[in-house]
């Protein structure tokens, strides 16, 4: 396999450091990876720059993905590009996220939080010969724990102790960066945005795991629901409760 040049476009820093983190242990070769904090620079970078796999978030201000993925491959078609592996990274429920998002044009599905064996398997489907169209939308793997915080750190060696020392760094950065998110869900809700604390919910869903903060994607799923019932009193309790548990993490 020739190394790739791969977009991660995703809202959330701490999902795109999260991302990354996965593609570095997932063995493939890699010549660059550029990032895109929303759909719209999502479009610009991809007529920009020929990538090999782009892996796109779904829930994102400005240009979500299904509108960011619909765009590319029109683009794409309409200046015979050729057609590029998408993979979609989120939290939906998985039967309603595989209908959407093959009918936007994405080549395959990967639920979040996400796991690293699906995550490079994915890749691997995605990036060999074979035609994007006879690729399924799912992809098997074996059980195991959830993308960065299932590594078994601490061996006493000088690499394990930078890795573990660059861990602890980025899951202080995901508390810190959650904290402020809970300010913003609080101003969304006061301001009746019921669109932007959908955002923050599948975010959070699709995100604490990976940090080894399972309780955040239970906060996330449980503010979802409350969004799609429009229980803006349960939503508001949620981010209460998503705050004070913040509130105690000390990493």
């Amino acid at each position: 396999m020739k190394p790739l040049k791969i977009l991660v476009v995703d809202d959330s820093r701490s999902s795109r450091m999260m991302i990354k983190s996965c593609i570095r242990d997932s063995g493939v070769p890699v010549e660059e990876v550029q990032e895109a904090e929303d759909g719209e620079v999502a479009l610009a970078k991809a007529q920009a720059t020929s990538f090999d796999l782009i892996l796109m978030d779904i829930h994102m201000p400005k240009m979500d993905g299904y509108q960011a993925t619909s765009r590319i491959r029109i683009w794409h078609q309409r200046n015979h590009k050729p057609r590029v592996p998408i993979i979609a990274l989120t939290a939906m429920d998985q039967k309603q996220a595989v209908e959407k998002t093959k009918a936007a044009g994405f080549t395959m599905y990967l639920g979040k939080p996400l796991k690293q064996a699906a995550f490079a398997e994915a890749i691997r489907m995605v990036t060999s010969c074979g035609p994007l169209d006879e690729i399924p939308m799912t992809v098997e793997a074996p059980k195991e724990s959830s993308g960065l915080f299932r590594r078994l750190l601490g061996s006493g060696n000088g690499a394990a102790d930078l890795e573990q020392a660059s861990l602890r760094d980025q899951r202080s950065a995901f508390i810190a960066e959650k904290r402020r998110e809970v300010t913003e869900a609080i101003k969304a809700l006061d301001q009746g945005d019921i669109s932007m604390v959908n955002l923050l919910a599948y975010r959070l869903k699709g995100e604490g795991a990976n940090f080894g903060f399972s309780k955040v994607s239970e906060f996330g799923g449980e503010l979802a629901n409350a969004v799609a019932t429009i229980d803006l009193r349960g939503a508001r309790k949620v981010v209460q409760l998503l705050g004070q548990y913040l509130e105690e993490q000390a990493v």
